[in-house]
């Protein structure tokens, strides 16, 4: 016998999930729990399995969650899935528990043979977790790279970049949305107004035109508190125009009170960790794949 109610995914719990997960990770460094919007636009998309979203209740309230996701098939047949550790509430430990059993029953039964987590020390309990329940260090998912923003220079460069402009420039980013990230138009259209109307903190949108084409389009993100900024590197392209990006992104930051970049390389971006250092960009933080077979 439990206290706790489990169950998966329904529609209407994306505010609740999202106010838990920022109160659980309120003290974890650069994790940020997607809000409810970005919640409801995952969950609407085509493909999502709601079976894979588990939520435990006690008393009719939320205390804890587990989020996975199986991925696409790969050539060696192997069917895989990646999630996070449970996230719950101080006292529920034993929610988590059953979370995380649910959780991992379900893949299972879904057929699949090899699961990961995300695992580094700023994101508190999941390295703890990972050797408890016996997973294995695998690959080097992200980095967090940090630099101050009197010692970064850009080289030189000819292009000039300048902040969108909301109406004249929102269907071509709507389209970029859709082409170049699938989302649908739903997501597209509340994805720009967060940028154009974010719940808190500022978003600058630096774009290089081509005529009247947008060519790259990056995104500069200032909290709050502005200490430390973030910034989305280029699309299409992460550094053909790299230079004049950061020529732009620089005063704007600085003149909003932000002292440091902060910039998350993964994926293909990993292999130019090098050319990012040139900048005066130095590693902070390592996030890896932890897997385990199931």
């Amino acid at each position: 016998m439990t206290d706790y109610t489990l169950k998966n995914y329904e529609k209407g719990i994306e505010e609740a999930q999202a106010e838990l997960g920022t109160e659980v990770t309120k003290d974890w460094s650069f994790f940020g729990q997607s809000d409810a919007a970005a919640l409801k636009n995952a969950y609407s998309r085509e493909g999502f399995d709601p079976e894979t979203r588990h939520y435990a209740f006690k008393d009719g309230k939320l205390v804890g969650f587990l989020v996975s996701r199986i991925l696409p098939d790969t050539e060696d047949g192997i069917k895989r899935a990646t999630f996070d550790f449970p996230f719950v509430r101080k006292g529920h430990e034993k929610a988590g528990e059953l979370l995380y059993k649910r959780g991992i029953a379900t893949l299972k039964e879904k057929g699949v043979k090899i699961a990961d987590v995300r695992v580094l020390d700023g994101w508190k309990g999941t390295t703890e977790h990972a050797e408890k329940y016996g997973f294995k260090k695998g690959n080097l998912q992200f980095v967090r790279i940090k630099g101050s923003l009197s010692d970064i220079q850009p080289k030189d460069h000819t292009e000039k970049f300048e902040n969108f402009d909301p109406e004249r420039d929102k269907e071509q980013i709507m389209k970029l949305f859709t082409e170049q990230y699938d989302m649908t138009s739903e997501q597209a259209e509340t994805n720009f107004d967060g940028i154009v109307n974010p719940p808190e903190g500022q978003y600058f949108q630096p774009i290089l035109r081509e005529g009247d084409k947008i060519i790259a389009r990056g995104l500069l993100y200032i909290p709050d508190d502005p200490k430390d900024a973030t910034f989305r590197l280029l699309s299409p392209n992460a550094t053909q125009y790299f230079d004049a990006y950061l020529a732009n992104i620089i005063p704007v930051a600085k003149g909003n009170g932000a002292e440091n970049f902060e910039l998350f390389l993964g994926g293909p971006t990993l292999e130019q960790l090098d050319l990012f250092k040139s900048y005066g960009f130095s590693v902070v933080d390592e996030a890896f794949t932890y897997e385990k077979e199931l």
